[in-house]
């Protein structure tokens, strides 16, 4: 028979290797959750700057479309000259050709397009709506309450799903506008513009510096 004391050693070293291996086995996992965890750290912060830099480039994008030449040359049509247009017959008629309109003629559809894509980039979080508002926000709200009458007759054809990414980028932006605390009234700037063009002599304009 075998004694007691003598099986008593190999059970405890028995006890002594499960522990160890025990600790080990702990520690290869918790090395395992830390080097997962670190990756998953740079995995985010890689998406994160890539992310960042779309924005970035998206942002630029929108930022010199806004300045383009064939952008200005609408914004100015849709003050200077769409109101009265409306009133012609011909061109009222054009109107509702919608996206078939000559770009030409109906400067209004290109810049509606151009609001609509940057109103997608902003809804869809391509771009941050801010960046645009803090320098285009007279630009954005006056295109769009300028061509209401427009987007009326298209949608009246087309649909209400008509031109929403536009309306989005016009109604975010006064949201953002109030969350700020800045004033913009589209017919008070519309009025102070006609009235300063139209005024018979040069009027003095205090200096923004004193």
């Amino acid at each position: 028979m075998w004694s007691t004391s003598s099986s008593a050693p190999a059970t405890d070293m028995w006890e002594a290797l499960t522990a160890i291996g025990s600790i080990a086995s702990a520690i290869v996992i918790a090395v395992t959750v830390v080097m997962a965890a670190r990756q998953v750290k740079i995995t985010t912060d890689q998406l994160e700057q890539s992310r960042r830099a779309t924005q970035f480039e998206a942002a630029r994008s929108v930022l010199l479309e806004m300045v383009e030449p064939k952008f200005v040359d609408a914004y100015r049509f849709i003050i200077h000259d769409l109101p009265a247009l409306m009133h012609d017959e011909e061109f009222y008629r054009g109107v509702a050709q919608v996206g078939l309109a000559d770009y030409a003629v109906h400067q209004e559809v290109y810049l509606l397009r151009a609001l609509e894509r940057i109103g997608t980039y902003v809804r869809f979080g391509l771009v941050d709506g801010e960046i645009i508002y803090g320098s285009y926000q007279a630009r954005i709200i006056l295109s769009w309450e300028l061509l209401s009458e427009v987007v009326a007759i298209h949608r009246k054809i087309a649909g209400p799903q008509f031109w929403v990414n536009a309306q989005y980028l016009h109604d975010d932006c006064v949201r953002w506008l109030n969350a700020n605390n800045i004033e913009f009234d589209a017919s008070v700037v519309l009025r102070r513009m006609n009235e300063f063009t139209s005024s018979a002599a040069p009027q003095p304009v205090t200096d923004a510096r004193g």
